[in-house]
């Protein structure tokens, strides 16, 4: 309930109405200020949304692979898979051989080897297996070259009686066996399993003395990536893609191992600890 208020004069009155009327003015600019204020709000989140909008289609656009324009080759094609799952593995391993240059030139060195000679079999067959020339007998003899029937069925009859003669002479003979003289060697049952071959010491065959680390290393990288090559290498029917590949292959993969050691050599020691 609003409180009664008493007015004896004129001026009262006026004084009173010029009251009210400022009071509605501050009211007006207050709603008018907090109007203003609520749409500064409104337009600063629908510009942050604008923004975060533009980023995202801008993310879109550079993961949408209709835009990467691929090469010419499906080799090279094919292989880039392979260098962006393969080469972070390289780079870690390859860096972490850091007591020796020795390490890292073995570790370079087996990798390599090991690329070649795991799809060298697949590159054999590809190139002599299916699609070669079979090397067998000639089926186009010349006529004096062709056996006679008369003549081979002699030369059968011929080899049984002689095959009997031997029988029957044998058969007369008296045949002991002495196994008494036998050494005990030549009687023993090996029951036990074969030792199995050390993978890790026959990794990179034909790289001797170079150091064991870096072998090491290599063998246990080379076990993770090998996959991706063999997989992607085995895709590749046409002769000259596999040609490519590999060649390709070898190239990047030896940029690569020239890159991480520039890389390793810009690092910077670690400041010797000042005496006390």
């Amino acid at each position: 309930m609003k409180d009664i208020v008493e007015i004896n004069s004129l001026k009262e009155f006026l004084d009173l109405a010029k009251e009210d009327k400022q009071m509605h003015k501050e009211e007006q600019a207050l709603r008018e200020y907090i109007r203003k204020k609520i749409a500064t709000v409104i337009s600063e989140e629908q510009n942050k949304e604008f923004q975060l909008r533009q980023i995202v289609r801008n993310l879109l656009r550079e993961g949408d692979i209709s835009d990467v324009h691929p090469h010419r080759s499906t080799a090279i094609n094919t292989l880039e898979d392979v260098l962006k799952k393969a080469i972070p593995t390289l780079r870690t391993d390859y860096k972490r051989l850091t007591t020796d240059d020795s390490q890292r030139e073995s570790f370079r060195a087996h990798i390599l080897k090991a690329m070649q000679d795991s799809v060298a079999p697949s590159m054999n067959n590809a190139k002599y297996g299916a699609g070669g020339a079979l090397l067998s007998e000639p089926s186009n003899l010349e006529a004096d070259e062709v056996p006679d029937e008369a003549e081979e069925d002699f030369e059968e009859t011929e080899a049984e009686g002689e095959f009997e003669d031997e029988l029957a002479a044998l058969e007369e003979a008296d045949i002991q066996v002495d196994l008494t003289d036998k050494e005990d060697d030549e009687k023993k049952i090996n029951v036990e399993p074969d030792e199995e071959p050390d993978e890790k010491a026959d990794f990179g065959g034909g790289l001797e003395g170079m150091d064991e680390t870096g072998r090491n290393m290599a063998y246990t990288t080379f076990r993770k990536i090998s996959q991706y090559i063999l997989d992607a290498f085995d895709m590749l029917a046409n002769t000259k893609d596999k040609e490519v590949f590999i060649d390709y292959l070898l190239t990047n993969t030896k940029l690569y191992f020239d890159k991480f050691e520039s890389e390793l050599q810009k690092t910077v020691d670690e400041p010797d600890s000042p005496e006390a």
